[in-house]
């Protein structure tokens, strides 16, 4: 009798520790007052209930997950595979709290009275969980959680499941090893290492994966923006022609009036003013909407703006084949140019011959986009520059040409190239073999 309310009693501290958690990573939150949340935790609460076993068991546990994801599922109808991975990372903070409550207990009772002693077992179950619990709420564990899980996007699903089902995997195959021989020899401290180090790949990946998910949603949402300003460029093209009209017709007024200073300084604002922005959109309409335009146009401004001077050079033949790109290729394209663009800008900043060139154009059948810059040569590295963590920006920075080139090598139709020439930083991206 007495085993089965304890068995009672750690099922409803599991299904509340594993709901708490697992909505923690998926939401952010989690409400007491929720009918959701606590018929939650009755449902797992009883899968915990009919499938407990003493021992560690790697079917055992997946059976777990699978169901407790269906009875998120049926609750919350969110997306199954992120339910899946805020599970699969639930069960391992929770086994990892288990692993470390078990090793300091060893010390002073063994498993045998851990599993067996029902007041032992109700406070090795008290303290995993209160573990668990303390884990979960650290904020920024909460914070790069969350945001891990909601960035997953369909393209990475597939692989983020299965590293962390192989990783979950690993973790109870060595706990179950550590629970059926508690005696503390070789094996014993390697089946901790083996369960530490997969650990420590899940934390590496999770940053990783952060960091890669971070980038592609900035410039995801950029890319929007990018086209809202390609729609408008046509726009100030036919404004700047209807502008000076408009100047036109007061100029003749004043020539009537023999005016010569305000017809000077009539001719400065049509003539002087608007000149390098006409260049800009003359240049640009020989790229097609798509988002790649918006971006230049939104990149070019923003260094007249840190007095940059912009250089256009786009080969008219480009427009035929950019309008054959996909949406997805256009987005890739964008994501890379516009951290090609940021560095140049960065670059440029820091000297004194203040020009950023930005050519595009089309040979042997591919497309070619050539950002250039005057850059500070001791104080790039060029063979370090597609590194993790490379800067010479300062803390937080780093991460952009490692993650862009990691989005190229993942394609078959682009290529990137770096190389400097006469003082010049020039950075290439090679769309391969038009058709």
């Amino acid at each position: 009798m007495i085993d089965t309310i304890v068995k009672i009693i750690c099922a409803i501290m599991c299904g509340f520790t594993i709901t708490y958690t697992a909505k923690i990573i998926l939401d952010g939150s989690f409400s007491f007052r929720s009918l959701r949340n606590i018929c939650l935790i009755i449902m797992i609460s009883i899968v915990i209930f009919f499938s407990y076993q003493i021992n560690y068991n790697a079917e055992s546990i997946l059976l777990k997950i699978v169901l407790c994801a269906v009875c998120f599922n049926f609750m919350i109808k969110g997306s199954l595979y992120k339910i899946f991975i805020a599970l699969l990372i639930t069960l391992a903070i929770i086994s990892v709290c288990d692993l470390a409550n078990t090793i300091v207990w060893l010390n002073f009772v063994s498993i045998q009275e851990m599993r067996e002693v029902w007041y032992y077992s109700i406070l090795c179950n008290i303290i995993v969980y209160i573990l668990t619990l303390m884990t979960i709420n650290n904020s920024a564990m909460k914070t790069k959680l969350n945001t891990f899980i909601n960035n997953i996007n369909d393209k990475s699903k597939i692989s983020t499941i299965f590293l962390f089902t192989l990783s979950m995997i690993a973790i109870v195959y060595t706990l179950y090893n550590i629970s059926i021989n508690s005696s503390k020899n070789s094996n014993y401290f390697i089946n901790i290492i083996i369960m530490f180090s997969y650990c420590l790949i899940m934390i590496i990946f999770l940053r990783e994966q952060g960091e890669y998910n971070d980038l592609i949603n900035k410039y995801d949402s950029l890319f929007d923006y990018f086209k809202e300003i390609e729609d408008n460029v046509d726009e100030i093209s036919f404004a700047n022609h209807e502008y000076k009209n408009q100047l036109a017709v007061i100029k003749g007024y004043i020539e009537n009036n023999k005016n010569k200073e305000a017809i000077k300084y009539i001719n400065d604002i049509t003539n002087t003013n608007r000149e390098k922005d006409n260049i800009i959109i003359s240049e640009l309409k020989n790229i097609p909407n798509g988002g790649i335009k918006g971006l230049l146009y939104y990149k070019v401004i923003s260094s007249i703006n840190k007095n940059i001077t912009p250089v256009l050079d786009i080969d008219k033949s480009c427009a035929e084949y950019l309008k054959k790109l996909t949406v997805d290729e256009n987005k890739i394209i964008s994501k890379a140019i516009g951290v090609y663009i940021d560095n140049a800008i960065d670059a440029t900043s820091l000297t004194t011959n203040k020009i950023v060139s930005i050519e595009i154009y089309f040979i042997n059948n591919e497309i070619n986009f050539v950002i250039s810059n005057p850059f500070l040569q001791n104080n790039t590295n060029i063979s370090k520059i597609s590194q993790k963590g490379y800067t010479t920006k300062g803390k937080g920075h780093g991460n952009g040409i490692y993650l862009i080139d990691k989005i190229i090598k993942k394609t078959d139709w682009l290529k990137s190239e770096r190389k400097i020439i006469n003082n010049y930083y020039i950075q290439k991206l090679t769309i391969k073999k038009i058709g």
